[in-house]
């Protein structure tokens, strides 16, 4: 089975996915009968299109972002167009997140459904901002539409919800969704230093950008939240409707206070129901050191779905990185390929 492939986004985690594509090429395709053709890759300056394949060796010699998109182009002067090519049987969206208005992603999300062509989502901006309408223009186009790289990375969220606990009413969702703020409050408590001596640790180390506020103000952790809870309990909220907390006021005496209670403080994302109303929250709270989430340490991630019929279920792990959404985002190809 032949499956062309478009990348929209070609910066960290873009690049990351044509890379497993060219390593696990041959794998994919002797344990799934999948033959993955990355055909286009598209970019803010332009786009590059081959019906049979791009080079992969060579597209991965060029610069990340557009400007390797256009140094591919300049070598490969007929696969380059100042225009988007909206062709495939699946798009990888992985351009810039844009939360407040979606962004280049949305454009490229809502015509590549309009010409049946199926969706893997793994910004989140689109999504965030219009979950409702792309979820109803897939069914009305009759596309496979999958986001598990928006929700959490490599830890397998959307599976367990939408596979795992089918048939099941999920009637909460505790989860440490977000890597980077895990790995500062994991660093503070282990060796007693302060938010800016973590946080420049978790810069200098690749686990964050210099600019960080996404994650430190807890603004990464809603949008996931939001859409698990999109999804699984029947809402259709918006950004604006979850509590938002960070981390950035979370000191040293916060910690020593928790630690003195046998606690330890994590960044959690909550989604329950309060009477008929689903409340979102995402906010530090200090945790006994027996429960799930404490035992959570460093850029790991976790949560937690408590059901009406199968009880609690727990998924720990899963690698915080560009590389990891991308193995994300090629699971979803995978399993649309499979369906």
């Amino acid at each position: 089975m032949n499956k062309k492939l478009v990348l929209s986004g070609f910066g960290n985690v873009g690049r990351e996915f044509v890379k497993l594509i060219y390593e696990k090429k041959e794998d994919i395709e002797k344990e799934y009968g999948i033959n993955l053709i990355l055909c286009g890759v598209i970019g803010r300056e332009g786009c590059i299109f081959e019906d049979k394949g791009l080079d992969l060796s060579l597209l991965l010699k060029c610069d990340k972002g557009s400007k390797g998109i256009l140094q591919y182009g300049k070598i490969n002067n007929d696969s380059f167009y100042d225009y988007p090519v909206f062709e495939g049987d699946i798009l990888i969206e992985c351009s810039n997140s844009d939360i407040y208005n979606g962004g280049a992603a949305l454009n490229y999300i809502f015509n590549f459904i309009k010409r049946g062509i199926d969706v893997v989502a793994v910004s989140k901006g689109a999504l965030v901002t219009n979950f409702t309408n792309i979820v109803q223009l897939a069914k009305e186009n009759n596309v496979r539409l999958k986001y598990s790289g928006a929700t959490a990375a490599a830890l397998p969220t959307i599976d367990i919800g939408y596979y795992s606990l089918a048939g099941a009413k999920i009637k909460s969702i505790i989860g440490i969704l977000n890597g980077t703020t895990n790995y500062i409050l994991t660093k503070m408590e282990k060796e007693n230093v302060s938010i800016d001596e973590a946080l420049e640790e978790a810069i200098k180390k690749g686990i964050t950008e210099r600019e960080n506020s996404m994650d430190i103000d807890g603004i990464d952790s809603a949008c996931k939240l939001l859409l698990l809870a999109n999804s699984f309990m029947k809402i259709e909220y918006k950004l604006d409707q979850i509590s938002i907390e960070g981390i950035r006021n979370i000191g040293i005496g916060d910690i020593n206070k928790a630690k003195g209670e046998n606690k330890v403080i994590k960044l959690l994302s909550k989604a329950y129901f309060n009477d008929n109303e689903v409340v979102l929250k995402v906010l530090p709270e200090a945790v006994d050191r027996d429960h799930p989430m404490a035992s959570i340490k460093g850029t790991n991630k976790g949560v937690i779905f408590n059901t009406d019929t199968m009880g609690e279920i727990c998924v720990f792990g899963g690698e915080s990185n560009p590389r990891g959404a991308a193995a994300a985002a090629i699971k979803d190809v995978i399993n649309i390929c499979r369906e």
